[in-house]
Order: C-alpha cells, then sequence, then structure tokens
C-alpha cells in the first residue's frame, strides 16, 4: 500500500535514523551483509536545490540520501529504477526508493557490503568525505562547459588527497 509522500521542511536525518534503525531490527538482523558493531548514522545533511542531501550509514550499507523538500521541484520518483542527480562534483546515479516513515527518497549506494577494515568512525568520515567530494565543483568542468565524467572517480571516495596530489 503506497502512502503519501512526505516533504521536509526541516533536516530529515532523525528521521532517517529512526527509519533505518528499524529497518535493521525489522528486516536486516542478523544477515551475513550486516555488520552488528557499526551503528545507524544520518550524517551531514543539508538544504539541497530545494530538497535535502545527506549522508547514510547502516549496519549493511553507505548512501548518500536525497529526500524531498519543495514539493513544487520534488520528482517524480520510480521505486527501483535509477536516476541521475547533478551535483556539483557531477552526475550521478540515485535509486529510487520508498519507506512508509519517509515517502519516497533517493539514494546512492557508495558501499554495500561495508568493508570489514572499517570501525564506526572510519565509515562515518569516508561517508562525509565522499559527500565532500560529491558536493565539491570539479576544477576542470569548472572551466568546460562540457561535464567531465573522468573528473571524479570511485576510487576518489577512499583517497581524495591521494587525487588531489596527482593534479586531476
Amino acid at each position: 500500500m503506497a502512502t503519501e509522500q512526505l516533504f521536509f521542511t526541516q533536516s530529515p536525518a532523525h528521521c532517517f535514523e529512526r527509519a533505518f534503525e528499524r529497518i535493521y531490527r525489522e528486516r536486516m538482523a542478523g544477515l551475513p551483509i550486516c555488520r552488528a558493531d557499526i551503528a545507524v548514522r544520518a550524517l551531514g545533511f543539508a538544504p539541497f536545490a530545494g530538497h535535502w542531501l545527506g549522508a547514510l550509514v547502516t549496519p549493511w550499507s553507505v548512501l548518500v540520501i536525497l529526500a524531498a523538500g519543495d514539493k513544487r521541484a520534488w520528482p517524480e520518483v520510480q521505486i527501483g529504477k535509477i536516476m541521475p542527480v547533478t551535483l556539483p562534483g557531477g552526475a550521478f546515479h540515485f535509486l529510487g526508493m520508498h519507506e512508509p516513515a519517509m515517502g519516497s527518497f533517493l539514494a546512492c549506494s557508495l558501499m554495500s557490503p561495508i568493508e570489514r577494515l572499517y570501525r564506526q568512525k572510519d565509515v562515518e568520515n569516508f561517508a562525509l568525505k565522499a559527500l565532500n567530494l560529491m558536493m565539491t565543483p570539479s576544477r576542470l568542468s569548472e572551466k568546460s562547459a562540457e561535464p567531465n565524467r573522468s573528473a571524479l572517480r570511485r576510487r576518489d571516495f577512499f583517497a581524495p588527497e591521494a587525487h588531489e596530489k596527482e593534479g586531476r
């Protein structure tokens, strides 16, 4: 049964934490993909283009979330379909999702499952660095009207300092 779309006038961070903690307890706990030592955390949610953009750490994944803010500008989200979202750092692929407590939202998976070498603080730092990179305009794409797809690569989320030293 579909529910009404929710539009957030304030940061939805707490709402996402509560909903994904419930998802963990009711649907995911005990699955091999989950890490019992990783807690659900919503991080860095801030306004973006009339909506809310932030990172979400769960015991099974790290996501960047775009949640509905401005009713007039929210796109029709098709659940389970990929949708491109252009951020200052480039175009990224987000998956349409729906949870009753949040309505429809878009999620970009950064890591799933979470690598065993990471602890909670490491995972949170990774999520915030990735979000920061996605929100940082590429120097190359600023200089040309044509988007530069190679300016920001997936490995850059893991080692942004190395990427900057390479001069890319």
